[in-house]
């Protein structure tokens, strides 16, 4: 039954957050059986599974077979939702990850700016998802050497973050923490 492999997706997200990766692992395989048993191969909930596996792949180092997983997602999510779904954004963000991961930093960019334009369009200008965005566009252009894209990105999820979060919250500590690191790869803090 669907419901089971709710379950089962759902305690692979307790073990993936306590580090047992591939326990979880294998619950999203099982989760991902039932769905496609279920529902078919081509709903929105296999892409969800794909997803997790892809994520569980991406952290246990297989970077080439979580990319696999998360085009897998991201091609039922473009046939069943539409180009321009938030769902997709998760997807691209994923995507831009294991790119990331793999050093692959102009292709992350790639999917992260596709991730942002999606976010953009769907959640406007302020929200911290596009916040998010923008710092992992920022962190990718720190690794490409582009300092002064990175710290127009850095700015941009700076003033998102404060504006909708506040002072003290984490996000808001983590882009000034990127930033200072920014700027001592260049030599400009003392």
């Amino acid at each position: 039954h669907p419901n089971v492999a709710n379950s089962y997706n759902n305690i692979g997200a307790v073990h993936q957050r306590k580090g047992e990766h591939a326990k979880a692992l294998e619950l999203c395989q099982k989760a991902l059986a039932i769905w496609i048993k279920q529902l078919g191969p081509e709903h929105p909930h296999v892409a969800i599974s794909y997803n997790n596996i892809g994520l569980m792949q991406r952290m246990m180092g297989e970077h080439d077979k979580a990319l696999e997983y998360h085009q897998k997602a991201l091609a039922i999510e473009l046939k069943q939702l539409g180009p321009e779904h938030p769902k997709l954004a998760a997807s691209y963000d994923l995507i831009g990850g294991v790119h990331s991961s793999k050093g692959e930093y102009d292709m992350a960019v790639e999917y992260y700016q596709k991730s942002l334009a999606i976010s953009l369009k769907q959640l406007g200008p302020d929200h911290p998802k596009v916040a998010l965005s923008y710092n992992n566009i920022g962190f990718l252009y720190d690794k490409k050497g582009e300092y002064d894209k990175a710290m127009e990105n850095y700015e941009i999820s700076l003033t998102i973050h404060l504006k909708k979060l506040g002072p003290d919250h984490p996000n808001v500590a983590s882009n000034y923490s990127n930033m200072a690191f920014l700027l001592d790869a260049q030599g400009k803090v003392k």
